[in-house]
C-alpha cells in the first residue's frame, strides 16, 4: 500500500466506527422471526377459512333436515283425507305439535339456539316416526339420513349422531 493510505488507516480511531454486529450475527434469527410471524399469519387467515365453511356445511345440513321435515308436514296436511280425514284426531294432534317444534328452531347460530335446535330435532324425530307409522309411510323417513349425508355430507352435531334418526 502506499504511504498516503496506511497514513489515512493509522488515523482512524475504530472506536468511532458503529457498526451493528448483532444484526449481522443474528440474521438466522431474524428470518426466523419473519418466517415464524408470515406462518401465525397464514394459519389464521386459514383457520378462519376453515371456520367459515364447517358453518356453511353444519347450517346447511340443518336446514336440509328441517326443510325435509316442512316438507312431509305439507304433505301430510295437503292429503289429510288419505289418512282418515279431519276425524282422524290422534294423526291431526301429532301433525300439530310437529308443526309447533318446527317453529321453536331459531334461524340465528348462538349457543342456545343450537341447544334449542338439537332438542327440537330429537323429539321431531319421534313425532316423524310416530307420523309414519300411523300413514304406514316408514319409507319417507327411512332414508333420510342417507339423503342427508349423499346431499349435505357428515353431520357435525355436539351430541351422538345417532341419536338424531
Amino acid at each position: 500500500m502506499s504511504d498516503i493510505k496506511r497514513r489515512k488507516m493509522e488515523d482512524i480511531d475504530l472506536t468511532d466506527i458503529d457498526i451493528e454486529t448483532d444484526e449481522v450475527l443474528n440474521l438466522e434469527e431474524v428470518y426466523y422471526q419473519e418466517g415464524f410471524q408470515e406462518g401465525q399469519e397464514r394459519g389464521a387467515k386459514q383457520q378462519l377459512m376453515e371456520g367459515k365453511e364447517f358453518g356453511y356445511q353444519t347450517g346447511f345440513q340443518r336446514f336440509l333436515i328441517i326443510g325435509y321435515i316442512t316438507g312431509l308436514l305439507e304433505d301430510w296436511r295437503t292429503n289429510i283425507e288419505k289418512y282418515g280425514g279431519l276425524g282422524n284426531k290422534s294423526f291431526e294432534n301429532h301433525l300439530s305439535q310437529l308443526e309447533d317444534l318446527m317453529k321453536q328452531i331459531q334461524l340465528t347460530n348462538g349457543d342456545e339456539e343450537v341447544a334449542t335446535f338439537e332438542k327440537v330435532i330429537g323429539k321431531a324425530r319421534n313425532k316423524l316416526r310416530l307420523l309414519a307409522t300411523l300413514t304406514k309411510e316408514n319409507w319417507k323417513i327411512s332414508q333420510v339420513d342417507s339423503l342427508v349425508k349423499e346431499i349435505g355430507g357428515q353431520l357435525q352435531v355436539s351430541e351422538n349422531v345417532d341419536d338424531l334418526w
